[in-house]
């Protein structure tokens, strides 16, 4: 029979080496979850709660007090609702309806993943209205000047910036997030020093969004 001191010594060696292999376990089932592809089931299971607000399809509402989500690419979904989630973005209808609170990364990037795969063009096909009173024209010099290189030539969007796709969105959501930034209520372009909408006037911000509803025109 071995002695109570080795007895002890074993148990010592055991319990110590169940320590040093727990942490690496866990690291490496994290490691697992972070690099598996999103699962779109779980990212359609996920979506019944923001159709609630955001309409089946992620279609959003005319008029934009909910904005389309659907084909906006995963890397900015995935940004905007790791944001919601983490509090740097506040809308309660968002942590509180969408259940954003509780969700882990994988979650949110399945989430994205399946927005970002919805195609409106045949699943619900939109006609973004135009606003009646915006110069398209001069809308399209100002973008092509200023805002092309970050949202593409076709405001599709941008991953190396970050930046979303505009083409599609409705009017009145745009003019209300250009308004946030002017008002410093979010941050745009990822710098919280950024004065992109502070010489445009109201007009050249409509002209603006009014030539970014005609670039996906069907017509």
């Amino acid at each position: 029979m071995s002695s109570p001191f080795l007895r002890a010594l074993a148990f010592s060696l055991v319990f110590s080496g169940t320590l040093a292999v727990t942490p690496s376990v866990l690291a490496s089932t994290s490691d697992a979850e972070t690099e598996a592809e999103p699962d779109l089931d779980l990212g359609q299971r996920l979506h019944r709660q923001c159709a609630l607000c955001h309409g089946q399809f992620s279609q959003g509402i005319l008029g934009g007090k909910y904005p389309r989500l659907a084909g906006l690419p995963d890397y900015y979904l995935m940004k905007s609702l790791t944001d919601y989630r983490d509090g740097v973005r506040e809308h309660a209808a968002m942590t509180v309806v969408g259940g954003l609170r509780t969700l882990s990364d994988y979650d949110l990037a399945s989430l994205s993943a399946y927005i970002a795969s919805i195609d409106l063009d045949v699943v619900h096909p939109l006609d973004v209205p135009t606003p009646e009173s915006a110069d398209v024209e001069n809308g399209e010099d100002i973008y092509k000047s200023d805002c092309k290189t970050c949202h593409g030539r076709a405001a599709e969007g941008n991953k190396r910036k970050e930046s979303p796709k505009l083409a599609g969105q409705y009017d009145g959501y745009l003019f209300r997030q250009i308004e946030k930034f002017k008002a410093g209520k979010r941050m745009h372009a990822n710098d919280p020093e950024d004065e992109t909408f502070v010489d445009y006037s109201d007009q050249d911000i409509l002209d603006i969004i009014g030539f970014v509803t005609t670039i996906d025109d069907k017509n």
